[in-house]
């Protein structure tokens, strides 16, 4: 098989042959046609969270599509890519509970990357959100893989949505999502740019002077959806503006999902990208560009997801 490879924390992902995995008791063995580039393969490549700093040489990888038996399945789960070695590999040998049957005429490479992603949108939006027609929301870091999903959510449950970006070059592609609006700033800009529309709810990737910013743009009683912290996990914010406001907090992960929970969402999310109806915004590298595709993500120049194609 054809695998990126990390042979030392925070190294070079090196594409090599490997032998086949052999299938252990209670494991089948899965042909990967498209792998998902995540932030929490980047973390763990360097040795945070997970085991890849005592399990080298190490596979990223948290979620793929692929084939089991000729059927199309997506592939999540069991520790995949944080403590035991993932899915930038063309094989895989997984516990059954790992495969999830993509629907009919579904796209492996679109199917592949609505995991993480797909899952952390609809909590923001629905679950953790309680998006309604009424909201009007902002999205932050809306051109990302998780903010491109939350954009077309939120429409969909008939709000008026805002996407923020830092880059005018990402702002077309964020319009063509849905959103009605597109603002283009960075934190210390963000209240003035977003005071005409008012918002109620703030769903927030980037954290730090974002998540600040976003507490004062708030309107009484609206609501921050936190789910990641690219920019900086460090904020700062006025306890009593916070409450004299009557703001609520929540945060989103999706490690305290049960499988069953997860499996449940995704597959009406799978059949929505199926449909059209949900776009996964992506760009396909063949599996020798996955150590690019990681320095891509960590410099922000990404607009949606980014797929590894392991056959190229």
């Amino acid at each position: 098989m054809r695998a990126a490879v990390l042979h030392e924390v925070g190294g070079p992902l090196v594409v090599e042959e490997l032998p086949d995995p052999v299938p252990g008791p209670g494991e089948v063995l899965v042909d990967i046609t498209h792998a998902s580039v995540n932030p929490l393969d980047i973390w763990v490549s360097r040795g945070v969270p997970g085991a890849a700093a005592t399990n080298l040489p190490w596979i990223p990888g948290t979620e793929a599509a692929g084939l089991h038996n000729g059927l199309p399945v997506l592939v999540r789960g069991a520790g995949l890519g944080v403590m035991r070695r993932g899915l930038y590999a063309s094989k895989v040998a997984v516990p059954p509970s790992c495969l999830l049957e993509l629907p009919e005429g579904s796209d492996p490479g679109a199917a592949a990357g609505i995991g993480v992603a797909g899952l952390t949108a609809y909590h923001c939006v629905h679950t953790r959100g309680e998006c309604r027609p009424a909201s009007r929301v902002v999205v932050l870091g809306a051109s990302g893989g998780v903010g491109s999903m939350a954009v077309q959510l939120a429409k969909a449950a008939g709000a008026t949505v805002w996407g923020q970006t830092t880059s005018q070059a990402k702002a077309a592609g964020v319009r063509a999502l849905g959103a009605d609006h597109v603002v283009v700033t960075e934190a210390d800009g963000l209240v003035a740019a977003v005071a005409e529309l008012k918002p109620t709810l703030v769903i927030d990737g980037l954290g730090g002077a974002f998540t600040t910013a976003s507490f004062d743009a708030l309107e009484p009683f609206g609501r921050l959806v936190l789910y990641g912290a690219s920019a900086s996990d460090d904020i700062t914010f006025s306890s009593r503006g916070f409450y004299r406001k009557g703001l609520t907090l929540a945060g989103y992960t999706g490690l305290l999902e049960t499988p069953a929970e997860q499996a449940d969402i995704l597959a009406k999310l799978l059949v929505q990208v199926r449909d059209g109806v949900l776009r996964v915004p992506a760009e396909v590298l063949p599996l020798s560009a996955a150590g690019d595709a990681h320095r891509r993500i960590l410099e922000r120049r990404v607009e949606g997801k980014l797929i590894l194609d392991t056959s190229a």
